[in-house]
């Protein structure tokens, strides 16, 4: 009922892109003017909080991007396995690329209360904290990690809710730099020029503090639409602003989307089903920490975490229970529905067909490089290994927001549980024993009742129909980028 609702109310009704295309199509030469996309004059904003640091983050922000319904607000760069630097331009390169010009970037929350005095989203007064470059006389793109218990100083870039790096724990070490150069093709993407597009923080110095949360609820104030809240990352910053907002705050959020969490019983994370994970499938209980087959599966350590929920789990449950008793639409995108979105060989091929925009090419380029990192096809099951443990996480959460009716959606609500870290461990001077902590730590799971409204759970959905419509998305010349990746050759993928 809720999501036919959704359909009536005429929010999600996808037009033609290509009827559109013929009605605001650009005449003339371009010159050097800024490209501006073409956005409907209601177009309904969103407010984003995500790491933005990986490859399914970036197509998700280029079809988000490209889509004249919606206009991206605010973009708020949560901490994750790569710096906020990184993720932040990031947002600014893909959204000036696609016209995308007026969105403000930020930082996300901080969880400790002794981090304040750091700050975020500036200069601080107080003493700068300053790291030593990772290579003498060369510049730092990735700040390197402190972790010095006795003083207390941290790189604010990598510290996480926990209090040490998990990042660099969970990540295996070539995952985490090929995502900070989008496997070698980010060079592809045109640099962002305009001056505001530009993020100042990665000094290795701290900033002047402003919470993000009370930026994002400035922002909600001077909305005249109601935004969707829209979080493809950890929930330390959604969490906050849900924690501080008065009721006529609150009342201004139109819808929450969310990708984070697994639940285990539901496909395909049951017995009878082969789940994503090299060796006993059925042993994959819902989670993607250690899914990759250079952990291997022949344990359990670990297969319930999703990584957003697992870097903050006090967090997330905060921003479930809060979501619930405050009666805010929400939909949750769990790996149950992207485990077995996998991306295939005739993916790559599909995107460079003939007459593809540059933002299909490049696609297709950043594919077909991670086909070449994950080493070539696994044998046994005819495509690469890209196919047997690379999702298209975030893509299918912003196909959840743009057309949800083509992913044949199977909705379950209810209440969602996150176990939390055990009592006094959060509290030790290392909180987080990346070796012996307890292997279901963020673990999801439907409680039996609570207070408010249910949760939406897309617990599965047509994974060739989001296949189809993140190519045909990325192929539609309405909006599409002026310039950019040109298309290889056939044979060379």
């Amino acid at each position: 009922m809720k999501l036919k609702h959704w359909f009536s109310a005429g929010a999600l009704v996808l037009g033609s892109f290509a009827t559109l295309a013929s009605c605001h199509a650009d005449s003339g030469h371009h010159g050097k003017r800024l490209h501006q996309a073409s956005k409907n004059e209601d177009a309904q904003p969103i407010i984003w909080v995500g790491d933005f640091n990986n490859f399914d983050d970036a197509v998700a922000l280029m079809l988000i991007a490209k889509d004249p319904r919606y206009t991206l607000e605010l973009a708020v760069v949560e901490d994750s396995f790569n710096t906020v630097a990184h993720g932040a331009n990031t947002v600014y390169n893909i959204l000036e690329w696609l016209g995308n010009n007026n969105t403000k970037v930020i930082r996300g929350a901080y969880f400790a209360t002794e981090e304040v005095a750091y700050g975020a989203n500036g200069n601080v007064t107080g003493s700068p904290v300053i790291d030593d470059k990772a290579i003498a006389n060369r510049p730092d793109y990735q700040l390197p990690n402190s972790s010095d218990f006795g003083t207390g100083t941290w790189n604010l870039e990598r510290r996480n809710a926990m209090g040490i790096n998990l990042y660099g724990q969970y990540v295996p070490g070539p995952w985490r730099d090929n995502g900070s150069t989008l496997y070698g093709t980010d060079h592809l993407i045109p640099r962002a020029k305009q001056n505001h597009y530009r993020y100042q923080g990665n000094n290795g110095v701290s900033f002047n503090f402003e919470l993000a949360e009370d930026i994002i609820l400035e922002t909600l104030d001077n909305l005249e639409q109601r935004p969707v809240v829209f979080n493809t990352g950890k929930l330390t910053t959604l969490a906050r602003v849900l924690g501080k907002a008065s009721e006529e705050q609150l009342a201004k959020i139109d819808r929450v989307i969310m990708m984070g969490g697994g639940f285990e019983n539901y496909q395909p994370f049951t017995a009878d089903h082969e789940a994503a994970c090299f060796g006993d499938k059925s042993r994959n209980l819902g989670g993607n920490i250690f899914s990759h087959p250079s952990f291997g599966c022949d344990s359990d350590f670990s297969t319930h975490q999703e990584f957003n929920i697992l870097l903050d789990p006090l967090s997330a449950q905060w921003t479930f229970d809060a979501l619930s008793k405050n009666n805010i639409e929400t939909y949750l995108v769990p790996t149950n529905s992207t485990d077995m979105a996998k991306v295939q060989g005739s993916t790559i091929e599909a995107l460079a067909e003939r007459r593809a925009t540059p933002e299909a090419c490049y696609t297709s380029q950043l594919l077909s490089s991670i086909r070449e990192f994950e080493g070539g096809d696994f044998q046994g099951n005819g495509d690469f290994a890209m196919d047997a443990v690379i999702r298209l996480w975030d893509i299918i959460a912003a196909l959840v927001l743009l057309e949800p009716e083509t992913l044949e959606m199977d909705l379950v609500p209810g209440y969602i549980a996150v176990d939390q870290l055990n009592a006094g461990l959060a509290d030790s001077m290392t909180p987080y024993d990346p070796i012996t902590f307890d292997p279901t730590v963020g673990k999801t799971t439907f409680a039996e009742s609570g207070e408010g409204l249910e949760v939406n759970v897309v617990m599965g959905i047509n994974h060739n129909a989001a296949r189809t419509a993140m190519i045909e998305r990325l192929r539609d010349r309405f909006n599409a980028a002026r310039k950019g990746a040109r298309c290889r050759s056939k044979g060379h993928y």
